[in-house]
């Protein structure tokens, strides 16, 4: 009997233990979460009427509308310098001098030889008459017979020496002038005149210096106009036409724009960038826009006064294909539909509506990712310029 009182007192304090360890089991398991999904908050806005362009956006560097190096034909030492770096400029004002001193002697030297050779003209042609007088008096002796056929033939022959001698100190009084004249052409080139209106940009010497035909001596720019030089890849390429119209911004003045065209295209496109070169210019009257500034271009394609558009970022895919859609908010409470709309031009900000949705749709504008069609959705409407400012951030999705 003791003996079976003990195993048995071992089996029941096994039970026991089991019936406790499967009550404390079931005391500590936590009952499932219930999984809470909130409507997600969207911005959504109506579509409005602008006007629009349909535009690229681009940079460049100012380069001025025409620069000048300014050269001598001959060497010499440099006399005078009237104007520095800045000064403005008009065609035709002196704008450098070499020494002239051996200029004006050529002068001097070309004066007096002038006045030789008209000495000798004068005093060829007196001979000249002389001979011909002679030839004359000749003449009238051999009709009564008292002249010779050989005196004949010697006045016949000093007349035609004469003559000829006569030619030649005209051509050598001919050779003089042009001699004067180049000489004065020459002090004349001693004076360097502006070839065109414009800026100093450059002095590269100074006075004192020795000139040479080989060195520039200094740089005049015209800013009347200045040109950028933007590149445009292979897609825009047919867009871009002569004489469009361009807006120019540069950072030295945040407020304002300046409007240029595109005054050519290159023919061909780079095979390395595939992009082509294109030439705008920009009239610049009160010459703020200086060489060398960065350059942000807008180059205008198509223009519409008055358009139906939304933002850029309302846009979406369509599920059935290509093409652009758009999630509206209807019905009550709000649930999201996807509208396959045609769009036509964007300026990276707006776009064209063509067809698709009415005026007075509310459109999501932002959280349009994070939705699918028939969702349930809490729309926070803001109008289409805040939009455009400053888009209300909206929170993720997030399940409770």
């Amino acid at each position: 009997m003791k003996v079976l009182i003990a195993p048995a007192c071992t089996a029941l304090a096994m039970i026991i233990g089991w019936l406790v360890y499967e009550q404390s089991l079931q005391e500590t398991q936590t009952a499932p979460k219930t999984i809470i999904t909130q409507p997600i908050a969207v911005q959504v806005t109506r579509s409005t009427e602008k006007s629009l362009e349909k535009r690229i956006n681009l940079v460049g560097n100012l380069e001025a509308g025409s620069q000048v190096e300014i050269r001598t034909k001959h060497s010499g030492y440099i006399k005078s310098m009237p104007f520095n770096v800045g000064d403005q400029i008009k065609a035709g004002d002196i704008i450098l001098e070499l020494d002239d001193s051996e200029n004006q002697e050529l002068v001097i030297k070309s004066k007096a030889a002038l006045t030789v050779a008209k000495a000798q003209l004068k005093a060829q042609i007196t001979a000249q008459e002389l001979t011909q007088k002679e030839h004359e008096r000749l003449s009238l002796l051999k009709k009564t017979g008292v002249s010779t056929v050989q005196q004949m033939e010697e006045a016949v022959a000093n007349m035609a020496i004469a003559k000829a001698q006569t030619e030649l100190e005209q051509a050598r009084v001919e050779q003089a002038e042009s001699g004067l004249e180049q000489s004065r052409l020459r002090l004349q080139e001693n004076q360097i005149l502006a070839p065109t209106n414009g800026f100093v940009a450059e002095r590269l010497v100074d006075v004192g210096d020795l000139a040479k035909p080989d060195v520039a001596l200094m740089k005049i720019v015209n800013l009347d106009t200045v040109r950028t030089i933007v590149h445009i890849i292979e897609k825009d390429y047919e867009d871009v036409k002569l004489g469009q119209k361009a807006v120019i911004s540069v950072d030295t003045f945040p407020d304002r724009t300046f409007s240029g065209h595109v005054l050519r295209k290159a023919p061909v496109l780079d095979p390395q960038t595939r992009t082509a070169a294109v030439h705008i210019e920009i009239p610049n009257k009160d010459f703020s826009l200086k060489p060398g500034m960065h350059a942000r271009v807008q180059i205008v394609f198509e223009q519409r006064h008055k358009a139906k558009v939304l933002p850029v970022a309302s846009l979406t895919r369509r599920k059935d294909g290509p093409g652009s859609a758009v999630y509206i908010i209807d019905g009550n409470p709000p649930v999201t539909e996807i509208r396959n709309i045609e769009v036509g031009i964007n300026d990276g900000e707006l776009v064209e509506i063509l067809s698709g949705i009415n005026s007075g749709d509310l459109v999501i504008t932002l959280g349009n990712r994070l939705v699918d069609e028939g969702q349930t959705v809490t729309p926070v409407e803001v109008p289409m310029d805040e939009v455009l400012q400053s888009p209300l951030p909206l929170p993720q999705k997030t399940n409770l």
